[in-house]
């Protein structure tokens, strides 16, 4: 008899499509506290006139995801110093992000 493959690619991707493999929350706020905070608050009460819209913001918007704002974050973008990120740093910010999500 020959060992199927199948069962353990799809349990892998299974685990992945359910964010088993999670994210560093934390790293993500380390990171915007280095890097983000000076642009992006946390939360509309935060926020100083002239800042960047704010992270709460940012994942209360309809459709918004971890895997949108990950792939902006690793696009280069004029506005953004420090950009383009580490892909995991990218995935992190994007968790932290929507963990804000309320």
């Amino acid at each position: 008899m020959r060992p199927c493959l199948a069962y353990p690619a799809a349990a892998l991707a299974i685990l992945v499509g359910n964010g088993a493999l999670a994210q560093d929350v934390d790293n993500g706020r380390r990171i915007w506290e280095r890097s983000c905070a000076n642009c992006h608050g946390i939360d509309a009460s935060a926020g100083k006139p002239g800042r960047a819209i704010s992270f709460a913001a940012i994942a209360a918007k309809p459709g918004m995801s971890a895997e949108t704002i990950s792939s902006f974050l690793l696009m280069a973008h004029v506005t953004m110093t420090g950009s383009p990120i580490a892909k995991d740093d990218a995935r992190d910010v994007a968790a932290f992000v929507m963990s804000l999500k309320k």
